[in-house]
């Protein structure tokens, strides 16, 4: 009894100081739960001093989740102290003569050791959550190789002029080509499954985004934010602005690389859908070619429009005869 007195005797000051020791408890078991969240490694290969790429880096400074890691690859760069200084010093930063984005990549996932990876371009910019949104995706779905989200188009002055979405859909639906795969901007991937897929296939220089999406599909499935995870950066130095055939050869050369992948390990149900991915890609990027052949014609370059024409044909006829009915059919 005389203790329980003593309490209420002195009871004010105790009330007075513990709401300052749940506070900080508080704070410790916060701290101690952000440490414990899993570390993101931040991987941005570039062989350019681009000025977009400031920007980029302080989209990764700026994430609300707070256990990440910045891995700068320099891929042969003319400046890599002005990169070096960019990346600041809390970022690992590798230089490597220059030898592709899959190489650079690769160099990046190896120099790490956190549980998830991410890929960021040196022009693109990230929202503030979009690590945390990514991450709890992942943590909700132990059985996703990866999380991905949708995009935004920026301009050269990032003013936002377009978006872009990305269905959920189980992996047959992404090898075959009935729902279009997540873009590599989107992504934050679990290391173990990057192991197991193998990394980034070094021969590639174009496409090798598509041909490792493809390959980590078949080892699990990928799930959705449905939220904006980047913001994409349209500019005259984008890869993307290559001839259209260029990606094209490469993009086929990426499906059919799985393709044969698949059926080395046996594995005939993912090679059959990437077979149906292949046909449906022909005949997309056939369809396309008639609009390109009716602006050549505009423009009056008669030896372009008839080169594109004959492309469009031999890639895939009904995928060409498609399109051309569409486009009659818009402007009539």
């Amino acid at each position: 009894m005389a203790r329980r007195g003593r309490h209420r005797r002195h009871g004010g000051r105790r009330r007075r100081q513990r709401p300052r020791r749940l506070a900080a408890a508080a704070c410790f078991a916060g701290a101690r739960a952000m440490s414990a969240r899993p570390t993101v490694d931040v991987v941005v290969a570039t062989n350019r001093l681009l000025p977009y790429l400031a920007v980029a880096l302080q989209s990764v400074r700026d994430q609300t989740y707070a256990n990440r890691r910045l891995i700068l690859v320099d891929d042969g760069s003319e400046d890599p102290a002005g990169l070096e200084r960019l990346a600041g010093p809390d970022a690992i930063v590798l230089h490597q003569a220059s030898a592709g984005l899959s190489v650079g990549r690769n160099a990046g996932i190896a120099a790490g050791d956190g549980e998830f990876v991410a890929f960021l371009d040196d022009d693109d910019i990230w929202p503030p959550e979009r690590l945390d949104q990514l991450v709890r995706v992942l943590e909700a779905r132990p059985d996703a190789v990866a999380a991905f989200g949708d995009g935004r188009y920026v301009d050269t002055d990032g003013r936002p002029f377009g978006t872009w979405t990305t269905e959920e859909a189980p992996p047959e639906a992404f090898l075959s080509g009935a729902t279009p795969i997540p873009r590599i901007v989107t992504l934050v991937v679990r290391r173990e499954a990057i192991l197991r897929a193998g990394g980034f296939d070094p021969s590639f220089r174009f496409a090798e985004d598509d041909e490792f999406i493809l390959r980590m599909l078949r080892v699990g499935p990928m799930a959705g934010t449905g939220t904006t995870v980047v913001d994409y950066r349209r500019h005259d130095r984008n890869v993307t602005l290559a001839d259209w055939r260029e990606r094209y050869r490469a993009s086929v050369r990426a499906i059919r690389t799985n393709v044969a992948d698949a059926n080395a390990m046996g594995d005939e149900r993912s090679a059959r859908l990437l077979r149906r991915n292949l046909r449906r890609y022909r005949s997309m990027m056939a369809a396309a070619v008639p609009g390109r052949v009716a602006e050549r014609l505009r423009r009056r370059e008669f030896g372009d429009a008839a080169a594109d024409l004959w492309d469009g044909v031999r890639i895939s006829p009904a995928g060409f005869t498609r399109g051309a009915f569409a486009k009659v059919a818009r402007r009539s």
